[in-house]
Protein backbone atom coordinates (compact mmCIF):
# COMPACT_ATOMS: atom_id res chain seq x y z
CA UNK A 1 0.00 0.00 0.00
CA UNK A 2 1.15 3.62 -0.91
CA UNK A 3 -0.22 7.30 -1.45
CA UNK A 4 0.41 9.18 -3.73
CA UNK A 5 0.59 12.71 -3.93
CA UNK A 6 -1.09 14.91 -6.61
CA UNK A 7 -0.71 18.62 -5.24
CA UNK A 8 1.53 19.36 -2.83
CA UNK A 9 5.09 20.06 -3.21
CA UNK A 10 7.48 17.21 -1.45
CA UNK A 11 8.58 19.93 1.30
CA UNK A 12 4.74 20.44 2.44
CA UNK A 13 4.33 16.46 2.59
CA UNK A 14 7.30 15.94 4.90
CA UNK A 15 5.76 18.96 7.38
CA UNK A 16 2.88 16.97 7.20
CA UNK A 17 4.62 13.87 8.13
CA UNK A 18 6.35 15.14 10.60
CA UNK A 19 3.04 15.86 12.66
CA UNK A 20 1.22 12.84 11.48
CA UNK A 21 3.51 10.21 11.22
CA UNK A 22 2.58 7.58 8.81
CA UNK A 23 4.50 4.07 7.87
CA UNK A 24 2.58 4.30 4.19
CA UNK A 25 5.04 5.91 1.63
CA UNK A 26 3.84 8.85 -0.17
CA UNK A 27 4.80 9.11 -3.40
CA UNK A 28 5.24 12.33 -5.36
CA UNK A 29 3.11 12.53 -8.65
CA UNK A 30 4.17 15.75 -9.58
CA UNK A 31 2.95 16.27 -13.19
CA UNK A 32 -0.09 14.60 -12.20
CA UNK A 33 0.18 11.68 -14.46
CA UNK A 34 -1.21 9.06 -12.35
CA UNK A 35 -3.84 11.38 -11.48
CA UNK A 36 -4.86 11.91 -15.24
CA UNK A 37 -4.80 8.45 -16.16
CA UNK A 38 -6.76 7.39 -13.36
CA UNK A 39 -9.78 10.07 -13.65
CA UNK A 40 -8.60 12.15 -10.36
CA UNK A 41 -10.99 14.79 -9.73
CA UNK A 42 -11.35 14.90 -6.15
CA UNK A 43 -8.80 15.46 -3.30
CA UNK A 44 -8.50 12.22 -1.51
CA UNK A 45 -9.67 9.65 -3.58
CA UNK A 46 -8.66 6.11 -2.85
CA UNK A 47 -8.22 3.00 -5.09
CA UNK A 48 -8.26 -0.48 -4.30
CA UNK A 49 -5.97 -1.98 -7.49
CA UNK A 50 -5.52 -5.42 -8.16
CA UNK A 51 -2.62 -7.65 -9.06
CA UNK A 52 -3.79 -7.57 -12.69
CA UNK A 53 -3.44 -3.68 -12.55
CA UNK A 54 -7.38 -3.35 -12.63
CA UNK A 55 -9.45 -0.87 -10.34
CA UNK A 56 -11.52 -2.67 -8.14
CA UNK A 57 -12.96 0.22 -5.60
CA UNK A 58 -12.62 3.71 -5.79
CA UNK A 59 -13.55 5.55 -2.94
CA UNK A 60 -13.86 9.67 -3.43
CA UNK A 61 -13.47 11.53 -0.23
CA UNK A 62 -12.12 10.71 2.66
CA UNK A 63 -11.96 6.78 4.24
CA UNK A 64 -11.40 5.46 7.34
CA UNK A 65 -9.51 2.81 6.75
CA UNK A 66 -9.41 1.49 9.94
CA UNK A 67 -12.79 1.49 10.49
CA UNK A 68 -15.73 -1.74 9.97
CA UNK A 69 -16.76 -1.12 5.95
CA UNK A 70 -12.82 -0.54 5.05
CA UNK A 71 -11.71 -3.86 6.06
CA UNK A 72 -14.96 -5.55 4.95
CA UNK A 73 -14.71 -4.58 1.58
CA UNK A 74 -11.26 -5.79 1.24
CA UNK A 75 -12.34 -9.27 2.52
CA UNK A 76 -15.41 -8.96 -0.08
CA UNK A 77 -12.33 -8.35 -2.88
CA UNK A 78 -9.70 -10.85 -2.20
CA UNK A 79 -12.64 -13.15 -1.51
CA UNK A 80 -13.60 -13.19 -4.83
CA UNK A 81 -12.75 -16.37 -7.65
CA UNK A 82 -10.12 -15.38 -9.87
Amino acid sequence: MFRINTKESRETINKFLEKNPSKVPILLDEKNKVGKMMGLWVHPTSYLIDFQGMIRYRAVGAVNWTGWTAPRTIDELIGEKK
